[in-house]
């Protein structure tokens, strides 16, 4: 194999290994009790409330023992500008009375 070959190949398999995303520390809850909230959805519309009903299942992680961190929307490249009228709120804390672990 020339140099070239081989460069070739480290670079592709270099490439694709940092590609490999890990997976952050998510868990996945049920809601226990329902719970609302008021979140930002962006746009006109600016803040609406947010409900989950008992036996609700999310993804999270839990901050503390008195708060669990939820995903309520997908992540978009909007949000990693300054806030603006098309940004949204992805993550909303949730007191963990509220909810129960249901696995990884």
């Amino acid at each position: 194999m020339k140099k070239i070959d081989i460069f070739r190949y480290f670079y592709i398999v270099l490439i694709l290994l940092c590609s490999c995303k890990k997976k952050d520390d998510v868990q996945y809850y049920q809601f226990i009790k329902s719970h609302c909230a008021y979140v930002t959805v962006g746009g006109v519309v600016g803040i609406r409330e947010k409900c989950f009903a008992a036996g609700e299942r999310v993804e999270g992680k839990q901050i503390n023992n008195n708060t669990i961190l939820i995903r309520i929307a997908a992540h978009r490249n909007e949000n990693d500008q300054p806030p603006y009228s098309n940004s949204y709120q992805e993550f909303l804390e949730v007191p963990a009375e509220n909810l129960k672990f249901v696995g990884d």
